[in-house]
């Protein structure tokens, strides 16, 4: 039980660790050990040890964080009255709000906003590809289901581009306002934040209004 405990323990440290350098850096300039030195280990091989390797730890970042933001996202969906379709609007609020009451809510949402801002311009990104085969339910019960619901007349490549278009237009946004909250300018929950959140909602919805 105390190994397991040790070895939790080191994990999250390394996590953590690695949150902070991915935020300030992109991932090709983050290295092993300066993770290793960051989370306190004296042995410079935990890292790969305990998540096989830099890529491997990166990964796990990305997708616990995004984790907990579609889980976010699913209540709201699964709060979708029983109609057959769903507005832009709504549908915007679905994609957006969630990330950001998950930035808003710790240090480690900002970071993941820094992190995730560094991670769109890098060659390691993975697209996100909405299969174009995906059964739609009445009310819509995933965040692909709703975007499809949206824009029933694009096709998925179409629509995978207006994705990536918006995902780059809400985190470069979130991050630019995470960095000067963290410069004292302003914050996300300032007036100038909220107009600069409601610009950005608008602006979502004109995208996707085809």
């Amino acid at each position: 039980m105390e190994k397991n405990n040790r070895s939790l323990a080191t994990r999250r440290a390394l996590t953590k660790a690695a949150l902070h350098l991915f935020a300030d850096k992109p991932y090709a300039e983050v290295s092993l050990l300066e993770i290793t030195e960051r989370a306190g280990q004296k042995n410079r091989n935990a890292l790969q040890y305990h998540f096989g390797s830099k890529r491997a730890l990166f990964e796990q970042i990305l997708l616990a964080h995004a984790d907990e933001i579609d889980a976010l996202r699913q209540q709201l969906i699964d709060a979708l009255p029983k109609q057959d379709s769903v507005s832009v609007e709504v549908a915007i609020d679905i994609y957006l709000e969630p990330f950001l009451q998950y930035t808003r809510r710790s240090e480690n949402g900002r970071l993941y906003a820094k992190f995730l801002a560094h991670f769109l311009r890098t060659p390691e990104r993975v697209e996100k590809v909405l299969n174009p085969d995906i059964p739609m339910s009445t009310p819509p019960s995933s965040l692909a289901e709703v975007l499809v619901s949206i824009s029933p007349t694009l096709t998925p490549e179409e629509r995978d581009q207006l994705l990536f278009v918006s995902n780059a237009m809400m985190i470069y946004s979130v991050d630019n306002l995470v960095r000067a909250e963290e410069q004292n300018i302003l914050t996300l929950d300032s007036p100038i934040g909220r107009h600069i959140l409601r610009t950005l909602h608008t602006s979502l919805v004109a995208l996707w209004t085809l």
